[in-house]
């Protein structure tokens, strides 16, 4: 009967001890995967990044160059040098068509805004002229410009008389490219990721679904204060990894 329960004993604590190392190696074995599993997350995050950056870098160089081509026409230039508001606004609606942009601007030598086409409406001369005196003494960059829920990638190119060396400026060019869905779809498919696009802590575009946006706003992932560095959010019933790139002027891209 003691040698019974001595065995007994000896079995249940073999078994209590198997169970534990088999438990301690599971939890073991479910970090590992957990940790593998988020370095590939990871990875293919820092992979999407670098795609978009690449393309995008690609788009600026195109549209600046378009910009510039577009600035240097003989025919925007006589039509500067006329300096009246209603012949600029009518002359320049073949050019704007010829630029190919959803926004174009000329202003005068002063910054005044002079002509306005968009392809979209909302978008009025008062909001071009209050994004235009935001940069106009930083021609050549790429920035943005937000307005009646219209974001607008924009160049701006200075229109000289004669030779840019001479200094003999009539005026300003600006051309713009809307952040549409068209373009936040277009994205989404080169970074294999879903992404948005925000504007002062509200999300302009993108391809989540209604209810994920207004998760993502209140979880202050749009806020200033928030880092560059991958974070995870929960959307709904499924997991998110979030990452902000920063763009020149706004950070306004978060891939998710």
């Amino acid at each position: 009967m003691v040698k019974l329960r001595l065995r007994t004993k000896f079995l249940l604590s073999m078994v209590l001890i198997s169970a534990g190392l088999t438990c301690t190696s599971l939890l073991l074995v479910r970090r590992n995967v957990q940790a593998q599993v988020r370095k590939e997350i990871f990875a293919d995050l820092r992979n999407s990044v670098s795609t978009f950056q690449n393309f995008q870098r690609e788009r600026e160089t195109t549209l600046s160059h378009s910009a510039d081509l577009l600035a240097d026409l003989p025919n925007l230039r006589a039509l500067m040098t006329t300096q009246d508001e209603a012949t600029i606004q009518d002359g320049s609606d073949s050019l704007w068509r010829l630029a190919g942009s959803d926004l174009f601007v000329l202003a005068d030598r002063t910054g005044t805004v002079v002509a306005l086409h968009t392809a979209s409406p909302g978008f009025t001369r008062e909001m071009a002229q209050a994004s235009l005196g935001a940069f106009s003494n930083q021609p050549g960059q790429s920035r943005w410009w937000f307005g009646a829920q219209h974001l607008y990638q924009v160049f701006l190119k200075p229109i000289y008389f004669g030779p840019a060396a001479e200094n003999r400026q009539l005026g300003f060019l600006v051309i713009g490219h809307e952040i549409d869905d068209s373009v936040a779809s277009q994205l989404s498919r080169i970074a294999a990721s879903q992404v948005a696009f925000y504007y002062d802590n509200a999300i302009v575009k993108s391809t989540l679904t209604p209810s994920h946006e207004i998760e993502l706003e209140h979880q202050g992932l749009l806020h200033p204060a928030a880092g560059t560095e991958a974070e995870r959010s929960s959307l709904g019933m499924n997991g998110f990894w979030v990452r902000r790139l920063s763009w020149r002027m706004k950070k306004v891209l978060r891939f998710v």
